[in-house]
């Protein structure tokens, strides 16, 4: 059985989820079909990590943002079904009985397959798809210029998902699967400060990508995706997350 930790996100004494990077060797031959069908043991967690006290990142716990919330530049949200996860920012789904993929927006998860492909980005695929199978859905997708749902350049709807009730970017990007995905621009209000709040958590708590040793080199990482924007912080330029 896959065991892969979750990292714990209440601030109450969490694991260590640098785990995750040991825990991915067991991926390491995985391709996406085959992770996608993995049984991951989330419960382990405690027998897999050391625990250690929750680290405090100076910033304010991530807001729960609903799907509700008014989004500049979004349209409504739709109802919809899980169809299967492509990668950890990808997947299909089922809206009024059509089959979408949708590029989930504000996340960037490492590679599957393909010349970049990393053991840690097999290992993410069953991770999101944990948290999407079962779950009550719903898309808020971005708005394009003829009113529709915006598509990007692989045909694939962009769009925030929320995962009953709660915008799952908060959570992939709080267990340290992702960085705050900002090349594009960054996420309107109310979901901006809350993925940057949850970065912030996941980087004090070295979760995930931010665990000591992990061979994603994210200082470069980060210095591409924000290049010249200003609508982020970059903490590896000394810039802290919270004002």
């Amino acid at each position: 059985m896959l065991a892969v930790a979750l990292a714990a996100c209440s601030p109450q004494p969490g694991a260590d989820s640098g785990a995750l990077d040991s825990a991915i060797e067991d991926t390491g031959a995985m391709d996406s079909a085959t992770a996608e069908d993995a049984s991951v043991d989330t419960g382990a967690l405690q027998d897999v990590a050391s625990e250690r006290p929750f680290v405090p990142s100076g910033c304010p716990a991530p807001a729960v943002i609903a799907p509700t919330a008014t989004f500049t530049g979004f349209l409504p949200p739709v109802n919809a079904e899980y169809v299967r996860t492509v990668d950890g920012d990808t997947a299909h789904f089922l809206v009024a009985g059509v089959e979408i993929t949708v590029r989930i927006m504000y996340v960037n998860a490492e590679e599957t397959s393909g010349a970049e492909a990393t053991a840690f980005g097999r290992a993410t695929v069953p991770l999101v798809s944990q948290m999407l199978r079962g779950a009550r859905l719903q898309l808020v997708q971005q708005r394009g210029a003829n009113g529709m749902p915006n598509l990007d350049g692989f045909g694939r709807t962009l769009a925030m998902v929320f995962t009953d009730g709660e915008l799952l970017e908060t959570r992939v990007i709080r267990e340290g699967l992702s960085a705050y995905y900002t090349q594009f621009g960054c996420a309107p209000a109310p979901a901006h400060l809350a993925l940057l709040y949850a970065e912030a958590e996941a980087r004090a708590n070295q979760r995930g990508i931010w665990a000591p040793g992990h061979p994603t080199n994210y200082a470069e990482v980060l210095s591409r995706w924000i290049g010249r924007s200003t609508c982020r912080p970059n903490p590896f330029m000394g810039q802290p997350y919270c004002r």
